[in-house]
């Protein structure tokens, strides 16, 4: 009751809003990249706009994630893309700037005043060339969420050191008790592993290089850290930290075996703390980091956090480009940030949506934990072209099932690495 009286007393503030569009009728479509609970706030702040703009009506248009990365591809290099749509940052905005596909939001920025109200670090993931081509309205991160009356009852503490967690997964065996789901069935809960093994283990200097293709063609992907980062993932399946059968697992599965309580720990993003709440699991569970790496061979910096912000884009052919942008701002002022943490539990980029009110303890763990950490690596999958990020995905499931080495992995992708610097001229 709390949380519906909360959203519609910020639905009233936003229908306060003034409107510069009394015009023809509009029709904007929206398709989105949707969990149930982005989906109940999306439809809530369009149906709060539509209200103020009767001549506007934004088509949505919801897809599951897998679903949604394919069709976007394909409708955006359409004669009749969506006129807004959800987006990552890295490679994935990257190429379709590259292609044209995106409206430069810069000016509208500038109108709306986005740089007084938005977090610098999310607009600058979306930056190209000095422009501005996505709206951010959440940053996601990654963390272990873990059990605490199983680690109660077990006598477990959070790891200080990656050689801690194995022998927790170690410990947890030796009492019966599965250790971690993880459902890489869809190939990116395995990439967000490696993308926080390889920040870890290989310099930050190098690491970046490589990833943008910048590395000259004798260097790229030759750092013996990136073999090093596929093996710790098989240092992790060797100690049985991994429930079965983890290829053929889907995420949502594995969700599900962690809120059942038939896991101890779930590696996974900020995105599901919703999920558990509404499965009834707030309260139960804690989080922390991948921890540090203490060996000789890691090279990274320890205090960095797996993280990437998330934005709506705006398609370069719309034909109602300041109807769409007047809409993004709409998205992105407190009272819809606020909205958002309400009903979804991400994180905002507007500092005035930080509202402990509104939030759980977990939401401002997280809130609190990244305000403490050196920098953020963003997900392989989509810092890297398409195209190297695709030979990663496989190669990942391979390797855990024990059909690729790690050297044989790495040498696949810097193949792809070469041809891809080749055709962009890197």
């Amino acid at each position: 009751m709390k949380r519906l009286l909360t959203v519609l007393a910020i639905l009233m503030l936003l229908m306060l809003s003034t409107s510069a569009f009394a015009q023809d009728d509009v029709t904007l479509d929206f398709w989105f990249n949707g969990s149930d609970q982005l989906n109940q706030f999306n439809t809530t702040i369009i149906e709060a706009y539509q209200a103020e703009n009767p001549n506007v009506t934004i088509v949505y248009q919801p897809y599951p994630n897998e679903n949604y990365k394919t069709s976007i591809q394909v409708a955006i290099a359409s004669d009749s893309p969506p006129d807004l749509f959800f987006n990552w940052n890295g490679d994935d905005t990257g190429r379709f700037v590259r292609e044209g596909h995106l409206l430069d939001l810069t000016p509208y920025a500038e109108e709306f005043g986005w740089g007084e109200t938005i977090s610098a670090a999310a607009t600058d993931a979306f930056t190209f060339d000095g422009s501005l081509y996505g709206a951010p309205f959440s940053t996601e991160a990654k963390y272990f969420y873990y059990n605490l009356a199983i680690f109660e009852e077990q006598g477990l503490e959070i790891p200080e050191s990656f050689d801690d967690l194995l022998g927790i997964c170690t410990s947890l065996r030796d009492a019966g008790i599965v250790p971690m789901a993880f459902g890489n069935q869809e190939r990116w809960e395995g990439v967000h592993y490696m993308t926080i093994f390889n920040q870890k283990l290989v310099d930050q200097e190098t690491m970046f290089s490589d990833y943008a293709l910048a590395s000259a063609e004798d260097d790229i992907f030759t750092d013996p850290n990136y073999v090093e980062a596929f093996q710790r993932l098989i240092d992790m399946r060797d100690a049985g930290c991994f429930a079965d059968a983890v290829n053929s697992t889907t995420p949502s599965a594995a969700l599900a075996q962690f809120f059942t309580e038939q896991t101890a720990m779930y590696y996974q993003g900020t995105w599901i703390i919703s999920a558990l709440r509404d499965n009834d699991f707030e309260g139960q569970y804690g989080l922390f980091r991948m921890p540090p790496m203490v060996d000789d061979m890691a090279m990274g910096n320890q205090n960095f956090v797996l993280m990437g912000p998330v934005s709506v884009q705006v398609s370069a052919k719309t034909e109602h480009p300041d109807v769409a942008a007047d809409f993004l701002n709409f998205y992105l002022t407190a009272e819809s940030q606020l909205t958002m943490v309400e009903i979804t539990a991400r994180n905002p980029v507007n500092s005035a949506a930080i509202d402990e009110d509104l939030m759980s303890a977990e939401q401002l763990f997280v809130v609190n934990d990244l305000a403490t950490a050196d920098g953020a690596v963003a997900w392989l999958d989509v810092v890297l072209e398409n195209s190297v990020s695709e030979v990663y995905l496989n190669a990942i499931q391979e390797v855990y099932a024990g059909t690729l080495t790690p050297e044989d992995a790495v040498a696949a992708i810097r193949e792809q690495a070469l041809v891809a610097k080749a055709e962009l001229g890197s």
